[in-house]
Protein backbone atom coordinates (compact mmCIF):
# COMPACT_ATOMS: atom_id res chain seq x y z
CA UNK A 1 0.00 0.00 0.00
CA UNK A 2 1.34 3.57 -0.83
CA UNK A 3 0.75 5.59 2.32
CA UNK A 4 2.15 8.54 0.39
CA UNK A 5 -0.56 8.74 -2.65
CA UNK A 6 -2.39 12.05 -1.74
CA UNK A 7 -5.73 10.48 -1.72
CA UNK A 8 -4.76 8.51 1.74
CA UNK A 9 -4.38 11.20 3.26
CA UNK A 10 -7.63 12.57 2.85
CA UNK A 11 -9.88 13.27 5.91
CA UNK A 12 -13.12 14.41 7.39
CA UNK A 13 -13.31 16.27 10.55
CA UNK A 14 -17.21 16.55 12.48
CA UNK A 15 -18.41 18.34 15.66
CA UNK A 16 -19.31 21.99 16.97
CA UNK A 17 -18.73 23.35 19.73
CA UNK A 18 -15.34 22.62 21.03
CA UNK A 19 -15.43 18.98 20.17
CA UNK A 20 -14.34 17.63 16.77
CA UNK A 21 -13.81 14.11 15.36
CA UNK A 22 -11.43 13.65 12.40
CA UNK A 23 -10.80 10.38 10.23
CA UNK A 24 -8.40 9.40 7.73
CA UNK A 25 -10.61 6.29 6.26
CA UNK A 26 -7.59 4.94 4.10
CA UNK A 27 -5.25 5.40 7.01
CA UNK A 28 -7.60 3.94 9.58
CA UNK A 29 -6.66 6.29 12.29
CA UNK A 30 -8.96 8.64 13.90
CA UNK A 31 -8.60 11.18 16.43
CA UNK A 32 -10.95 13.35 19.00
CA UNK A 33 -9.82 16.90 19.88
CA UNK A 34 -11.82 18.90 22.79
CA UNK A 35 -11.65 21.09 25.91
CA UNK A 36 -10.21 23.94 23.41
CA UNK A 37 -8.81 26.99 25.31
CA UNK A 38 -7.66 29.95 23.94
CA UNK A 39 -4.96 32.34 26.18
CA UNK A 40 -4.58 36.07 26.43
CA UNK A 41 -1.92 35.28 23.85
CA UNK A 42 -4.00 33.99 21.36
CA UNK A 43 -2.40 30.27 21.95
CA UNK A 44 -4.75 27.57 21.27
CA UNK A 45 -4.55 24.08 23.55
CA UNK A 46 -6.41 21.22 23.52
CA UNK A 47 -6.84 17.28 24.16
CA UNK A 48 -5.77 15.36 21.51
CA UNK A 49 -6.57 11.59 21.65
CA UNK A 50 -6.08 9.01 18.81
CA UNK A 51 -6.95 5.87 18.28
CA UNK A 52 -6.14 2.92 15.05
CA UNK A 53 -7.56 0.30 13.80
CA UNK A 54 -4.50 -0.57 11.78
CA UNK A 55 -3.19 -4.30 12.58
CA UNK A 56 0.00 -3.35 13.74
CA UNK A 57 -1.39 -0.50 15.79
CA UNK A 58 -5.05 -1.35 16.92
CA UNK A 59 -6.60 0.42 19.87
CA UNK A 60 -5.42 3.91 21.40
CA UNK A 61 -2.34 5.22 20.11
CA UNK A 62 -2.17 8.14 22.26
CA UNK A 63 -3.59 11.06 24.35
CA UNK A 64 -2.55 14.20 25.65
CA UNK A 65 -3.01 18.27 25.65
CA UNK A 66 -1.33 19.67 22.62
CA UNK A 67 -0.63 23.46 21.84
CA UNK A 68 -2.12 23.85 18.55
CA UNK A 69 -0.44 26.78 17.35
CA UNK A 70 2.99 25.82 18.21
CA UNK A 71 5.02 23.64 15.28
CA UNK A 72 7.13 22.65 18.19
CA UNK A 73 4.49 21.05 20.44
CA UNK A 74 3.14 19.47 17.14
CA UNK A 75 6.41 18.05 16.15
CA UNK A 76 6.81 16.09 19.91
CA UNK A 77 3.12 14.97 19.51
CA UNK A 78 4.17 13.47 16.12
CA UNK A 79 6.85 12.01 16.94
CA UNK A 80 5.52 10.02 19.97
CA UNK A 81 2.94 8.84 17.56
CA UNK A 82 5.06 7.52 14.83
CA UNK A 83 6.99 5.63 17.96
CA UNK A 84 3.58 3.48 17.81
CA UNK A 85 3.05 3.45 14.01
CA UNK A 86 6.33 4.47 11.86
CA UNK A 87 4.36 3.68 8.73
CA UNK A 88 2.62 6.77 8.48
CA UNK A 89 3.46 9.99 8.08
CA UNK A 90 2.39 11.95 11.16
CA UNK A 91 3.69 15.28 10.35
CA UNK A 92 1.33 15.39 7.92
CA UNK A 93 -1.37 13.95 9.91
CA UNK A 94 -0.38 16.74 12.90
CA UNK A 95 -0.62 19.71 10.53
CA UNK A 96 -3.71 18.20 8.74
CA UNK A 97 -5.69 18.02 12.50
CA UNK A 98 -4.36 21.39 13.76
CA UNK A 99 -5.00 23.19 10.75
CA UNK A 100 -8.55 21.83 10.49
CA UNK A 101 -9.31 22.04 14.41
CA UNK A 102 -7.82 25.40 14.12
CA UNK A 103 -10.03 26.96 11.57
CA UNK A 104 -13.02 25.26 12.96
CA UNK A 105 -12.57 26.73 16.35
CA UNK A 106 -12.00 30.11 15.21
CA UNK A 107 -14.73 30.47 12.87
CA UNK A 108 -17.22 29.60 15.07
CA UNK A 109 -20.68 29.53 13.60
CA UNK A 110 -21.43 30.72 9.94
CA UNK A 111 -23.17 34.10 9.42
CA UNK A 112 -26.63 33.70 7.78
CA UNK A 113 -29.06 36.05 6.17
CA UNK A 114 -32.32 36.80 7.78
CA UNK A 115 -34.49 36.94 4.64
CA UNK A 116 -37.55 37.18 6.20
CA UNK A 117 -38.79 33.97 5.19
CA UNK A 118 -38.55 32.05 7.95
CA UNK A 119 -40.65 29.37 9.07
CA UNK A 120 -42.34 31.01 12.33
CA UNK A 121 -44.09 28.12 13.54
CA UNK A 122 -41.03 25.98 13.13
CA UNK A 123 -38.89 28.31 15.07
CA UNK A 124 -41.55 27.95 18.11
CA UNK A 125 -41.01 23.81 18.82
CA UNK A 126 -41.85 22.62 21.97
CA UNK A 127 -40.33 19.31 23.75
CA UNK A 128 -43.29 19.81 26.37
CA UNK A 129 -45.74 22.07 25.56
CA UNK A 130 -45.94 24.58 27.07
CA UNK A 131 -43.63 24.69 29.47
CA UNK A 132 -39.99 24.06 27.48
CA UNK A 133 -39.42 24.88 23.91
CA UNK A 134 -36.72 23.15 21.90
CA UNK A 135 -33.32 24.17 22.32
CA UNK A 136 -34.33 27.21 24.86
CA UNK A 137 -33.91 27.21 28.77
CA UNK A 138 -36.87 27.03 30.55
CA UNK A 139 -36.23 28.44 34.13
CA UNK A 140 -38.62 27.67 37.34
CA UNK A 141 -37.85 29.08 40.65
CA UNK A 142 -39.77 28.96 44.30
CA UNK A 143 -39.20 28.46 47.58
CA UNK A 144 -37.72 25.59 49.18
CA UNK A 145 -40.16 22.27 49.46
CA UNK A 146 -42.97 24.01 46.99
CA UNK A 147 -42.63 21.00 44.61
CA UNK A 148 -39.84 22.32 41.86
CA UNK A 149 -37.52 19.51 42.05
CA UNK A 150 -40.51 17.08 41.93
CA UNK A 151 -42.30 19.08 39.00
CA UNK A 152 -38.38 18.43 36.77
CA UNK A 153 -38.27 14.74 37.58
CA UNK A 154 -42.13 14.41 36.44
CA UNK A 155 -41.56 16.37 33.36
CA UNK A 156 -38.10 14.33 33.02
CA UNK A 157 -40.23 10.68 32.95
CA UNK A 158 -42.87 11.99 30.67
CA UNK A 159 -40.44 13.15 28.13
CA UNK A 160 -38.03 9.87 28.58
CA UNK A 161 -41.17 7.81 27.62
CA UNK A 162 -42.74 10.37 25.31
CA UNK A 163 -46.14 10.58 27.24
CA UNK A 164 -48.28 13.18 27.29
CA UNK A 165 -49.84 13.75 30.65
CA UNK A 166 -51.69 16.27 32.93
CA UNK A 167 -52.44 18.50 29.78
CA UNK A 168 -48.76 18.49 28.83
CA UNK A 169 -48.08 17.52 25.27
CA UNK A 170 -44.55 15.49 24.25
CA UNK A 171 -42.62 16.33 21.28
CA UNK A 172 -41.49 12.36 20.55
CA UNK A 173 -37.83 12.53 20.58
CA UNK A 174 -34.82 10.11 20.14
CA UNK A 175 -32.61 11.93 22.47
CA UNK A 176 -32.18 11.44 26.37
CA UNK A 177 -32.57 13.47 29.43
CA UNK A 178 -29.78 14.16 31.51
CA UNK A 179 -30.30 15.46 35.49
CA UNK A 180 -27.34 17.70 36.33
CA UNK A 181 -27.87 17.34 40.10
CA UNK A 182 -25.68 19.93 42.85
CA UNK A 183 -28.85 19.24 45.67
CA UNK A 184 -29.35 15.50 46.61
CA UNK A 185 -27.97 12.32 45.89
CA UNK A 186 -28.28 9.47 43.12
CA UNK A 187 -30.27 7.56 45.80
CA UNK A 188 -32.93 10.25 46.16
CA UNK A 189 -33.46 11.02 42.77
CA UNK A 190 -33.57 7.51 41.93
CA UNK A 191 -36.24 6.94 44.14
CA UNK A 192 -38.35 9.58 43.31
CA UNK A 193 -37.99 8.62 39.91
CA UNK A 194 -39.50 4.84 40.71
CA UNK A 195 -42.74 6.72 42.72
CA UNK A 196 -43.47 9.11 39.97
CA UNK A 197 -43.10 6.05 37.13
CA UNK A 198 -45.80 3.73 39.69
CA UNK A 199 -47.83 6.89 40.22
CA UNK A 200 -48.09 6.90 35.86
CA UNK A 201 -48.59 3.06 36.02
CA UNK A 202 -45.00 2.82 33.62
CA UNK A 203 -43.62 -0.66 33.38
CA UNK A 204 -40.21 -1.55 31.85
CA UNK A 205 -36.36 0.65 32.22
CA UNK A 206 -35.84 4.43 32.33
CA UNK A 207 -33.32 5.81 29.75
CA UNK A 208 -33.03 9.19 32.19
CA UNK A 209 -29.42 9.89 32.67
CA UNK A 210 -27.69 11.29 36.05
CA UNK A 211 -25.00 13.03 36.82
CA UNK A 212 -24.08 14.02 40.58
CA UNK A 213 -22.01 17.74 40.45
CA UNK A 214 -19.36 19.15 42.34
CA UNK A 215 -17.81 22.12 39.71
CA UNK A 216 -20.21 24.90 38.52
CA UNK A 217 -21.53 24.11 35.29
CA UNK A 218 -19.11 26.04 33.17
CA UNK A 219 -15.75 24.39 34.55
CA UNK A 220 -16.71 21.40 34.35
CA UNK A 221 -18.67 22.30 30.55
CA UNK A 222 -16.45 20.34 28.65
CA UNK A 223 -17.45 16.93 30.33
CA UNK A 224 -20.79 18.13 29.63
CA UNK A 225 -20.81 18.59 26.23
CA UNK A 226 -19.29 15.47 25.56
CA UNK A 227 -21.71 13.19 27.48
CA UNK A 228 -24.82 15.64 25.71
CA UNK A 229 -22.69 14.55 22.12
CA UNK A 230 -22.15 11.17 23.09
CA UNK A 231 -25.57 10.18 24.42
CA UNK A 232 -27.84 11.78 22.58
CA UNK A 233 -28.98 14.26 25.28
CA UNK A 234 -32.28 16.50 24.17
CA UNK A 235 -32.96 17.72 27.78
CA UNK A 236 -30.55 19.11 30.15
CA UNK A 237 -32.55 19.47 33.78
CA UNK A 238 -30.25 21.64 36.41
CA UNK A 239 -30.64 21.35 39.80
CA UNK A 240 -30.58 23.85 41.06
CA UNK A 241 -29.04 26.97 39.25
CA UNK A 242 -27.58 28.97 42.02
CA UNK A 243 -25.18 25.73 42.69
CA UNK A 244 -24.34 25.61 38.47
CA UNK A 245 -23.11 29.12 39.33
CA UNK A 246 -20.70 28.25 41.56
CA UNK A 247 -19.75 31.87 42.55
CA UNK A 248 -21.59 34.76 44.14
CA UNK A 249 -25.50 34.82 42.41
CA UNK A 250 -26.04 38.41 42.43
CA UNK A 251 -22.68 38.51 40.00
CA UNK A 252 -24.01 39.54 36.34
CA UNK A 253 -20.39 38.25 35.16
CA UNK A 254 -20.88 34.69 37.41
CA UNK A 255 -24.82 34.16 35.88
CA UNK A 256 -23.83 35.11 32.65
CA UNK A 257 -20.83 32.40 32.05
CA UNK A 258 -22.90 29.77 33.30
CA UNK A 259 -25.91 30.75 31.06
CA UNK A 260 -23.29 31.06 28.31
CA UNK A 261 -21.88 27.57 28.90
CA UNK A 262 -25.30 25.95 28.84
CA UNK A 263 -26.04 27.71 25.22
CA UNK A 264 -23.27 25.81 24.09
CA UNK A 265 -24.61 22.26 24.41
CA UNK A 266 -27.73 23.60 22.10
CA UNK A 267 -30.35 21.64 24.12
CA UNK A 268 -33.50 22.24 25.74
CA UNK A 269 -33.27 22.96 29.21
CA UNK A 270 -34.89 23.05 32.72
CA UNK A 271 -33.72 24.99 35.49
CA UNK A 272 -34.36 25.15 38.78
CA UNK A 273 -33.88 27.91 41.19
CA UNK A 274 -35.20 29.33 44.41
CA UNK A 275 -36.42 32.44 46.01
CA UNK A 276 -34.80 34.94 48.21
CA UNK A 277 -36.23 36.38 51.82
CA UNK A 278 -38.51 38.77 49.98
CA UNK A 279 -40.08 35.43 47.97
CA UNK A 280 -38.52 36.92 44.80
CA UNK A 281 -35.51 35.57 42.50
CA UNK A 282 -32.58 35.13 44.36
CA UNK A 283 -29.36 36.47 42.67
CA UNK A 284 -28.94 38.56 39.66
CA UNK A 285 -31.50 39.72 37.21
CA UNK A 286 -29.88 38.22 34.47
CA UNK A 287 -30.94 34.87 35.73
CA UNK A 288 -34.41 36.12 34.59
CA UNK A 289 -33.43 37.88 31.70
CA UNK A 290 -31.48 35.10 30.05
CA UNK A 291 -34.14 31.79 30.34
CA UNK A 292 -36.53 32.04 27.50
CA UNK A 293 -39.04 30.97 29.76
CA UNK A 294 -39.51 32.13 33.59
CA UNK A 295 -42.23 30.71 35.81
CA UNK A 296 -43.01 30.85 39.54
CA UNK A 297 -43.98 28.11 40.79
CA UNK A 298 -45.98 28.61 44.54
CA UNK A 299 -47.42 26.07 46.41
CA UNK A 300 -50.27 25.45 49.34
CA UNK A 301 -50.26 22.50 51.39
CA UNK A 302 -52.02 21.97 54.47
CA UNK A 303 -51.04 20.59 57.54
CA UNK A 304 -50.60 16.69 57.75
CA UNK A 305 -51.90 16.24 54.38
CA UNK A 306 -50.45 13.75 51.62
CA UNK A 307 -51.34 16.16 48.80
CA UNK A 308 -49.65 19.11 47.62
CA UNK A 309 -51.10 21.97 44.93
CA UNK A 310 -48.71 24.25 43.49
CA UNK A 311 -48.92 26.17 40.47
CA UNK A 312 -46.57 27.49 37.73
CA UNK A 313 -47.17 30.97 37.56
CA UNK A 314 -45.55 32.60 34.31
CA UNK A 315 -43.76 35.62 34.72
CA UNK A 316 -41.94 35.63 31.04
CA UNK A 317 -42.21 35.06 27.35
CA UNK A 318 -40.26 36.43 24.66
CA UNK A 319 -42.03 35.41 21.49
CA UNK A 320 -46.09 35.01 22.92
CA UNK A 321 -47.98 36.46 25.62
CA UNK A 322 -47.99 35.03 29.46
CA UNK A 323 -50.25 32.28 30.20
CA UNK A 324 -52.47 31.65 33.07
CA UNK A 325 -51.10 29.59 36.28
CA UNK A 326 -50.99 26.21 35.62
CA UNK A 327 -52.14 23.91 38.60
CA UNK A 328 -51.32 20.50 39.63
CA UNK A 329 -51.81 18.28 42.72
CA UNK A 330 -49.02 16.21 43.72
CA UNK A 331 -50.20 13.17 45.78
CA UNK A 332 -48.13 10.75 47.64
CA UNK A 333 -49.43 7.22 48.49
CA UNK A 334 -47.72 3.92 49.42
CA UNK A 335 -44.56 4.43 47.62
CA UNK A 336 -46.15 6.20 44.81
CA UNK A 337 -46.47 9.84 43.31
CA UNK A 338 -49.25 11.05 41.19
CA UNK A 339 -49.51 13.81 39.35
CA UNK A 340 -53.07 15.48 38.69
CA UNK A 341 -54.14 18.81 36.64
CA UNK A 342 -55.82 20.95 38.82
CA UNK A 343 -58.17 24.61 38.32
CA UNK A 344 -56.03 27.50 40.17
CA UNK A 345 -59.22 28.82 40.38
CA UNK A 346 -60.77 26.10 42.70
CA UNK A 347 -57.14 26.65 45.01
CA UNK A 348 -55.84 28.28 47.77
CA UNK A 349 -53.27 29.91 44.98
CA UNK A 350 -55.96 31.67 43.56
CA UNK A 351 -54.52 35.01 44.65
CA UNK A 352 -52.06 33.93 41.37
CA UNK A 353 -54.31 35.05 38.73
CA UNK A 354 -54.67 38.09 37.65
CA UNK A 355 -57.06 40.87 38.67
CA UNK A 356 -59.60 40.30 35.45
CA UNK A 357 -59.40 36.09 35.50
CA UNK A 358 -60.06 36.34 39.25
CA UNK A 359 -63.31 38.62 38.66
CA UNK A 360 -64.55 36.54 35.83
CA UNK A 361 -64.70 33.17 38.24
CA UNK A 362 -66.32 35.13 41.35
CA UNK A 363 -68.87 36.28 38.95
CA UNK A 364 -69.35 32.94 37.53
CA UNK A 365 -69.56 31.14 41.09
CA UNK A 366 -72.30 33.97 42.48
CA UNK A 367 -75.97 33.77 41.73
CA UNK A 368 -77.36 37.08 41.66
CA UNK A 369 -73.74 39.11 41.14
CA UNK A 370 -71.83 41.22 43.24
CA UNK A 371 -71.56 44.89 43.79
CA UNK A 372 -68.02 46.94 43.23
CA UNK A 373 -67.42 47.08 46.62
CA UNK A 374 -68.49 43.19 47.51
CA UNK A 375 -65.54 42.57 44.56
CA UNK A 376 -63.35 45.20 45.93
CA UNK A 377 -63.39 43.63 49.66
CA UNK A 378 -63.38 39.80 48.63
CA UNK A 379 -60.30 41.01 46.59
CA UNK A 380 -58.75 43.09 48.84
CA UNK A 381 -58.48 45.73 45.30
CA UNK A 382 -59.50 49.50 45.36
CA UNK A 383 -62.76 50.23 44.41
CA UNK A 384 -61.52 52.43 41.21
CA UNK A 385 -59.33 49.27 39.73
CA UNK A 386 -62.27 47.08 39.80
CA UNK A 387 -65.00 49.59 38.33
CA UNK A 388 -62.21 49.74 35.53
CA UNK A 389 -61.96 45.64 35.04
CA UNK A 390 -65.80 45.70 35.23
CA UNK A 391 -65.74 48.58 32.72
CA UNK A 392 -63.45 46.80 29.90
CA UNK A 393 -65.86 43.63 30.87
CA UNK A 394 -69.27 45.02 30.08
CA UNK A 395 -67.69 46.75 26.90
CA UNK A 396 -66.60 43.18 25.43
CA UNK A 397 -69.84 41.78 26.26
CA UNK A 398 -68.86 39.46 29.18
CA UNK A 399 -70.42 41.33 32.20
CA UNK A 400 -73.98 43.26 32.71
CA UNK A 401 -75.41 45.42 35.32
CA UNK A 402 -78.19 43.62 36.93
CA UNK A 403 -81.56 45.49 38.24
CA UNK A 404 -80.21 45.17 41.73
CA UNK A 405 -76.93 47.41 40.36
CA UNK A 406 -74.94 44.17 41.01
CA UNK A 407 -72.45 42.81 38.41
CA UNK A 408 -72.82 39.67 36.92
CA UNK A 409 -71.61 37.03 34.19
CA UNK A 410 -73.95 37.56 31.08
CA UNK A 411 -74.31 33.98 31.54
CA UNK A 412 -76.25 34.72 34.49
CA UNK A 413 -78.35 37.19 32.95
CA UNK A 414 -79.23 35.08 30.63
CA UNK A 415 -80.44 32.11 32.93
CA UNK A 416 -81.86 34.32 35.16
CA UNK A 417 -84.43 35.86 32.44
CA UNK A 418 -85.03 32.29 31.29
CA UNK A 419 -85.96 31.58 34.81
CA UNK A 420 -88.58 34.04 34.68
Amino acid sequence: MNLEAPNHHEFEISGTNGIYYLTWPNLHIEARVDRIKESSDHEVKGEVQFTSSRPMSAGHLRAGRLNLTSPAARNTFGKALAARDSELDWDRVMEQLCASVLGRWRHGTPVVVLDGKVDVEAQAKWIIEPLIQLHNPTLVYGPGSSGKSWLALYLAVLADHGMNHGGLNIEPSNGKVLILDWETSVGEIGSRVTMIRRGLGLEGQSHILYKSMNQGLANDIESIRSIVSERDISLVIIDSLGSACMGEPESAEVVLRTFGALRTLNVSSLIIDHTNKEKILFGSVYKFNSARMVFLCAKDQQEDSDKIIFALVHKKANNFKLMRPIGFELGFSDGRVSFARRDVRDTPLEEHLNVKDRIEHILSTTPGGLSVAEIAELLEKTESHIRKELSEGKNSGRYVILGNKKWANRSWEEEETWRF
